[in-house]
């Protein structure tokens, strides 16, 4: 038996995924085309799919998919994003606790990092006027849906705020979204960034958090023609396309109403890990049904520390937090462990040392 558990990690369930896939690996039709040079940003058939997948599970009103460019995961995606709208020695705002791994990819381009403050809402668009005013940036990067790692998801009336503040200190809004399907999964969206403000918005996005990261599909929507052939060049300068099988078989599940039965079945089982970490760890932990959870307060690098001894993996709020004020507290990921037996017992270990 395994004792080591992993709640550090953000994972949706993968086993019926893989099961599927390895169905439509044995069928999928291969011909020579497959085998040739891909598109730079990826087919259109394929880019329709995704289209059609934005406005039927992501909030979006009107995808063009000749503005999409596929790419390897969304974090690919954001890294796009951020080489069009930022250069060396540029201010980035960010959520004053956010997605680590694009904090860091944007420090290792030599972009600095600001942290404009939220509240339970998200980022707090006071805050950003302020933050946008003192630094001179003009590039912002914000989360607005199952925000990672507090779980917090902007309203409406926050969402055009955000976007009436980016169009007054005309800064360039970063949107990640991968947690919008399970979001808003029999529920009615909120319309995403990109739709509020269309103009200024690069939209990353992928379907890692849904069927699982290690088919590398994402994508990123740009708001003009020129911005959308600077990524096609980009990805054919790095790498002569990207490869098309599994984005291929992704979009035919989204066509053909696999990939919605699937995201169903997550949506079902992570209702039922989100209650079941609620149960034990009681009703500070904030939740909302996606992938990860949210414990507030506490000694977070203390925690980790007692978890792991018991063989518990957690990821603290230290290496999410960017400068000045941040909400301290460990995220909780509720999918990397498939087995639901194994998820408790980890979860009874934290509530014993929290």
């Amino acid at each position: 038996m395994n004792p080591h558990y992993n709640l550090a990690v953000n994972l949706p369930l993968r086993q019926t995924v893989a099961e599927r896939l390895a169905a439509s690996l044995a069928s999928f039709p291969v011909g020579p085309e497959l085998l040739a040079y891909p598109s730079m940003e990826g087919s259109l058939g394929t880019r329709e799919a995704i289209a059609g997948w934005m406005r039927r599970r992501c909030g979006h009103v009107a995808v063009d998919p000749r503005r999409l460019v596929i790419t390897l995961g969304a974090r690919h995606a954001l890294s796009l994003a951020l080489d069009e709208a930022c250069a060396s020695g540029d201010t980035l705002l960010v959520e004053s606790s956010t997605y680590h791994g694009f904090r860091a990819s944007a420090e290792a381009r030599g972009v600095r990092v600001g942290g404009v403050g939220m509240d339970a809402a998200g980022m707090l668009p006071a805050e950003l006027e302020r933050m946008a005013a003192t630094t001179g940036a003009r590039c912002v990067y914000l989360q607005p849906t199952l925000q990672n790692p507090t779980t917090a998801t902007m309203p409406l009336a926050r969402r055009r705020e955000i976007a009436a503040v980016a169009a007054e200190r005309d800064l360039t809004i970063i949107e990640g979204d991968v947690y919008s399907p399970l979001a808003w999964y029999g529920r009615d969206a909120l319309p995403p960034l990109a739709e509020l403000a269309p103009e200024r918005c690069l939209h990353a996005g992928g379907i890692g958090k849904v069927l699982g990261p290690g088919l590398r599909v994402g994508w990123l929507l740009l708001p003009d023609d020129a911005s959308h052939q600077r990524a096609a060049s980009a990805i054919r300068l790095a790498t002569d396309g990207l490869p098309a099988l599994f984005p291929a078989i992704v979009a035919g599940w989204m066509a053909d109403g696999v990939a919605d039965v699937l995201l169903g079945n997550l949506a079902d089982a992570m209702v039922e890990r989100n209650s079941l970490a609620r149960a034990i760890l009681g009703d500070d932990l904030i939740t909302a049904n996606g992938l990860h959870a949210w414990l507030p307060g506490g000694d977070p690098i203390g925690i980790e520390a007692s978890a792991l001894a018991r063989g518990v993996h957690l990821t603290p709020s230290q290496p999410l937090a960017v400068g000045g004020e941040h909400a301290a507290g460990i995220r909780l990921c509720l999918g990397a462990e498939e087995d639901i037996g194994r998820l408790e017992a980890a979860l009874r270990i934290v509530a014993e040392v929290r």
